[in-house]
């Protein structure tokens, strides 16, 4: 069993803009006192989301988190204060908060990276649908604050309604545009959307779905109907987003 602390490393395009890109994962292994930062490989992706971004740059300044924190400075001279590294970082690139969970397997580095930056990576190398789920239980567990509930809901007419997990007041949902046709997930959308607001009196509903292209109609309408009524995220935005609501 291994204790870990993460933080994800976001760019925004400015200090004041809500829209990000996860670019970068950095982990401390507290009961190793192993440090690793991984950071994404397709800046297609970055340049897409920042056409006046100096990618040069940002390839170097990555790199430079990489051996600032793998170096033997963190090894076995002093212990890793990730807390104190992480407040050095603001304005356009910036950590999320710490995330501390403990973990059995050792590839919790490649894992927990390809949850968070999962568009760095090839479809076959992605992790599959139960090993998503499998981290964002651990991930969401991870707060003394969380109170699992059976994922089962009942609906104002006593019928069920299957949610993905239920944590304290939370009812999360994920949706995936893999392998589905787009227009009959217009369909579902339409009958989640139906449900969060049946359930939002009781419920804070969240909505955790792949990255959305915005050249698909289809998929925009999907994104449009779910949020009428929820929250509506990419699912390493959904955790951080989530954790908040349970801390809260």
């Amino acid at each position: 069993m291994y204790h870990i602390e993460y933080a994800a490393l976001k760019y925004y395009n400015s200090p004041i803009s809500e829209e990000c890109l996860y670019i970068g994962m950095l982990f401390n292994n507290v009961t190793t006192g192993e440090c690793n930062f991984e950071y994404i490989s397709n800046f297609s992706r970055f340049q897409a989301f920042d056409d006046e971004a100096d990618i040069d740059f940002i390839k170097l300044y990555l790199n430079g988190i990489k051996k600032s924190v793998e170096s033997s400075l963190f090894d076995n001279v002093r212990e890793f204060d990730m807390q104190s590294y992480i407040k050095l970082f603001a304005n356009e690139i910036r950590f999320t908060e710490i995330t501390k969970i403990n973990v059995e397997d050792r590839n919790y580095v490649e894992n927990i990276t390809k949850l968070y930056l999962k568009y760095d990576f090839t479809k076959k190398n992605r992790l599959s649908s139960y090993e998503e789920k499998k981290y964002i239980k651990k991930i969401l567990s991870s707060s003394l604050n969380a109170k699992f509930s059976p994922s089962k809901l009942k609906g104002d007419y006593d019928e069920s309604i299957n949610f993905d997990y239920v944590v304290n007041n939370i009812g999360i949902k994920l949706f995936s545009f893999k392998d589905k046709k787009v227009n009959k997930m217009i369909s579902s959308a339409k009958q989640w959307s139906f449900t969060a607001d049946e359930l939002s009196q009781k419920y804070k509903i969240v909505f955790l779905v792949d990255a959305i292209d915005e050249s698909s109609k289809e998929q925009k309408i999907v994104k449009d109907i779910l949020k009428k009524h929820a929250t509506v995220c990419p699912i390493n935005e959904g955790l951080d987003h989530i954790l908040g609501l349970i801390q809260n």
